[in-house]
């Protein structure tokens, strides 16, 4: 190994040694004693490359001589060796190591155990907080240099950078001014006249006046340029560094605080199109100005000065102290007004006419806070961390962070709309299938609850990957991550498709089941697709969820094994249900009951409500509603197949004329007919004749053949035309009566009646035999039955 190569090494260890504490991505800081920034140092210093990657010698050797030769620089670089993390230097010098092939330390760091790799985990975050507070004091320490001395103020050059600091500044903010005054008195004008304009001409007036806002900036950034070279005069580059630094973050932070502007609106009312009140506006674009405008100049133009005036120690002192300043000041902002903020918020919600976004809002107005210092405390990790490239990143997943945020909220807002209002299905798909709109919003909510939840979390996970919480794109990219995804989501897809498969059976069964013009549903077709429906409905359950385990992994076989010895057991232990469940199969087989039937089961009669597998429920005419198991039925009477019969069974005095009685009910059944009732009628009445002479009745039956379920009623109206016919020929119904026999002889002798007082007081008769013995008459003066 030459010489040459040697240096060219150690050359490019001095030139990368930044990158081993920052990111790689970060610019090289400058060192005491030169007159650079850090991005103008790691040009000067080494930037300079071949085309094939290598580092330029002459370069590299004239930026560590330069180093070497300043003992405030040379001291820094020592500094910086001793608290290079070895870790760090490791991995760096690992980089360019020839791949060695996996050990068994390797084998076995892929099989841990999720325990093992949450406490890895934990240990990294606790180890890189503790990274973070050493940083924090290490980069503290230019302070304490400078108070004891180690680096000194290079006043020549304060002075030097104060003077063109001072000219260019007062040039760009005098000009910017002057612009900014005629801006108002132009848009004054317009203002009064733009609450009544319609939404369009207010948004192109918004645009210009915001352009015209960028324009002033423009203008003074361009005077502080001028001014710059015609009191400085025309260097090589133009203007000097320091000139052009302050430059850029006057220019920067006007063109923030128009965005800012152009938010808030908080001296142009009518352009507000954010739901503030004047003074709040003014109230936030006035704190969040002053915010942007310390972080702007503090970073862009303090922390150069004091690199170039002083030693980049205090550069990096300077520029975390600017940050934590402002993260404390954005904390105490938030913590002052979260809420009234909030109570703001919810003010403005009551005014929203949909209710989604009124519950979106009031919930924001509760965490807002939350999120805003989680935010700041983000950002401030980051500049702790990646001091050198914070502002790009803090900016990147800021923007990142605002997209995932408000598709998040759009896909979750349209999925609670559609929870909350239910689907709603055409007029013509409604007529034909008027159960699936039910069906649909009895399950489709729920299904959208579960992917609003899958949304919320995919929102966290990928606001975790952005902040550099988590490395998603690692995770999802990984065996592990790929397998987890694969598999739940092979199992969401079956459950899916069961759904898909279970919606259109019921569909079909929803079809079959419609009454059309030439077509009527039985009875036996509308239980048998009931029954069918219940069964398909357990099949579809058990398999997707035997088949959504097996997607995840769990192995199925067992629970197969262990149902079936499950059933068995049960089998054996619940013969019953087995009973039920055999005699409920044959009557369905029999066709022996059906949905709407009245039939009689167990002792009970009553009309068929539901039909299950292993019972039926009968609700009687008193509606009491009854389940019996079909164990328990060993007799079925079922008053609904084909016809019916009313038998009407008559009595009437044994000295009616029977032809008589005959007659009339033939002519109560005339009138039965022609009655509405005559279409339930099936055939002419059935005279049966004299079937029993009663103990005070002749009794005459007669049937009348009707539809089934029509017997009942058609019963009941001739038993009424009975009445009136028999009232009209005078036929005596009769009703049971006693004849009481005196057991006391004929010619016994009478008692003398006892006088005794009516109710008026006055004395009559009585007779003892008719107190004692006789018919006695109840409160009406009739017989006593």
């Amino acid at each position: 190994m030459n010489l040459t190569f040697r240096l060219r090494a150690v050359l490019f260890l001095f030139l990368t040694l930044p990158f081993l504490v920052a990111p790689a991505t970060a610019q090289v800081p400058p060192l005491a004693g030169s007159a650079t920034t850090s991005s103008s140092q790691s040009q000067e210093a080494g930037a300079d490359k071949s085309s094939d990657g290598e580092v330029s010698l002459d370069a590299a050797s004239e930026a560590l001589i330069r180093v070497l030769q300043d003992p405030a620089s040379r001291d820094a670089l020592i500094d910086r060796l001793k608290n290079l993390p070895l870790a760090d230097a490791a991995n760096e010098t690992s980089e360019n190591a020839p791949a060695e092939p996996a050990s068994d330390a390797t084998a076995a760091e892929e099989d841990q155990t999720f325990a093992m790799r949450l406490g890895q985990y934990t240990r990294r975050i606790v180890g890189d907080a503790s990274q973070a507070v050493d940083r924090v004091g290490h980069e503290l320490n230019g302070f304490v240099l400078l108070l004891n001395g180690d680096v000194e103020v290079r006043w020549d050059r304060a002075r030097q950078a104060a003077v063109e600091l001072v000219v260019v500044l007062v040039a760009a903010v005098a000009v910017f001014a002057v612009g900014q005054m005629l801006l108002r008195r132009v848009v004054r004008n317009q203002m009064a006249s733009a609450r009544n304009n319609g939404i369009i001409s207010r948004v192109v007036l918004l645009i210009v006046t915001t352009l015209s806002d960028v324009a002033t900036v423009v203008v003074g950034w361009g005077a502080g340029y001028a001014a710059a070279l015609l009191s400085f005069g025309m260097l090589e580059d133009g203007v000097s560094l320091l000139e052009s630094l302050a430059l850029n973050a006057f220019l920067l932070t006007g063109l923030a605080k128009v965005a800012i502007r152009l938010a808030f609106a908080p001296e142009r009312a009518p352009l507000r199109f954010l739901p503030f009140k004047d003074d709040t506006a003014r109230y936030w674009a006035g704190r969040l100005g002053f915010l942007v405008s310390w972080l702007g100049y503090g970073l862009m133009l303090g922390v150069p000065l004091a690199n170039m005036t002083v030693s980049f120690v205090l550069g990096n002192a300077v520029r975390l102290v600017i940050v934590l300043l402002g993260g404390l000041f954005l904390v105490v902002l938030v913590n002052r007004n979260h809420a009234r903020v909030a109570q703001g918020v919810r003010d403005y919600s009551r005014t929203l006419s949909s209710e989604v976004a009124q519950r979106a809002l009031w919930s924001l107005a509760n965490f807002w806070h939350l999120v805003a210092y989680a935010y700041v405390l983000m950002a401030l990790a980051i500049w702790i961390s990646r001091p050198y490239d914070a502002a790009s990143i803090i900016i990147r997943a800021t923007g990142y962070s605002m997209l995932t945020v408000l598709g998040g909220f759009f896909l979750s807002f349209v999925m609670t709309r559609a929870i909350r209002g239910g689907i709603r299905l055409p007029e013509s798909m409604r007529e034909s299938l008027p159960a699936l709109e039910t069906r649909l919003n009895a399950f489709v909510p729920r299904i959208l609850k579960i992917f609003r939840l899958l949304v919320f979390i995919g929102t966290t996970l990928l606001l975790l990957g952005i902040w550099g919480i988590i490395d998603l794109d690692e995770w999802l990219q990984s065996p592990l991550g790929l397998e987890l995804l694969g598999r739940y989501g092979s199992a969401g897809l079956v459950l899916l498709a069961a759904f898909a498969i279970w919606l259109a059976v019921m569909s079909w069964i929803d079809l079959r089941l419609r009454e059309e013009v030439g077509y009527i549903v039985t009875a036996r077709v509308r239980t048998l697709f009931q029954l069918f429906r219940n069964a398909f409905t357990v099949i579809v359950i058990v398999m997707a969820s035997l088949l959504a385990l097996s997607e995840i992994g769990v192995d199925i076989g067992p629970l197969i094994a262990g149902a079936g010895v499950v059933g068995l057991a049960i089998s054996f232990g619940a013969q019953t249900l087995v009973k039920d469940i055999i005699t409920g199969a044959f009557i369905q087989i029999e066709n022996a009951i059906n949905e709407g039937d009245v039939v009689t089961v167990g002792g009970i009669t009553g009309s068929v409500e539901r039909l299950t597998v292993r019972s039926v429920r009968l609700r009687d005419v008193e509606g009491t509603t009854h389940i019996v198991p079909f164990s328990s039925v060993d007799l079925v009477s079922n008053f609904m197949r084909d016809f019916a019969y009313h038998v009407a069974l008559i009595g009437v005095a044994y000295d009616t004329d029977v032809k008589k009685a005959k007659f009339a009910m033939e002519q109560a059944f005339l009138r039965l007919r022609a009655s509405e009732l005559g279409s339930e009628i099936l055939d002419d009445l059935e005279m049966n004749g004299v079937v029993n002479l009663g103990e005070s009745s002749v009794d005459i039956r007669a049937r009348i053949k009707t539809v089934p379920g029509s017997q009942w009623k058609v019963g009941r109206a001739y038993n009424e035309y009975v009445k009136e016919v028999f009232d009209e020929l005078g036929i005596e119904i009769p009703f049971p009566q006693v004849t009481y026999h005196s057991a006391t002889p004929i010619d016994a002798p009478v008692n003398p009646p006892k006088k005794r007082r009516n109710e008026q007081g006055e004395e009559e008769s009585g007779n003892d035999e008719a107190e004692a013995g006789g018919a006695s008459s109840d409160p009406d003066g009739g017989p006593q039955d």
